[in-house]
């Protein structure tokens, strides 16, 4: 064997052995979902752009963000869901509902989080469920948000 080789295979072997890869690979799963819980198609856009535009039908939940954070980071926390929007300026991070034929219904600001009402932002306004996955370490973090008839009610 050749110089070139034997160092190769030595440097392999040393980046194997100091590299913990079940620290890079293991995650929890984490999802927000809304979930309408009217009697008309919804539309929720969120701003900045984070996932497409989800289109919900009454009784049914959409996807409007996801991350998969590194388990040795700890256990996921509500806030990863304001990491989505991380760079955007805190006044920009809102979410909107509208009608199936485009009309303004409702606006979420982050701004306003802390105002009365519900407010889409606040945690205290989200159901957490969470599951383990399969034989391994990973957790699912699942947020639900319900969108009621006087979320969306013209004031």
């Amino acid at each position: 064997m050749d110089m070139k080789k034997i160092a190769l295979i030595l440097v392999i072997t040393l980046i194997s052995m100091s590299c913990d890869p079940k620290k890079w690979v293991a995650t929890y799963a984490t999802s927000w979902y809304v979930k309408n819980n009217t009697d008309q198609i919804l539309i929720i856009t969120t701003s900045p752009f984070i996932e497409a535009d989800a289109v919900i039908d009454p009784g049914d939940s959409a996807l409007v963000h996801s991350f998969n954070p590194f388990q040795y980071l700890g256990e996921p926390t509500f806030d990863t869901f304001y990491d989505a929007w991380n760079g955007k300026p805190e006044q920009e991070w809102c979410i909107s509902v509208s009608s199936k034929d485009g009309q303004f219904l409702k606006k979420w600001e982050y701004i306003d989080r802390n105002a009365t009402g519900r407010q889409i932002f606040n945690e205290s306004y989200w159901r957490l469920y969470t599951k383990k996955i399969g034989h391994s370490d990973e957790l699912n973090f699942t947020w639900v948000f319900d969108i009621l008839p006087e979320d969306i009610a013209p004031l």
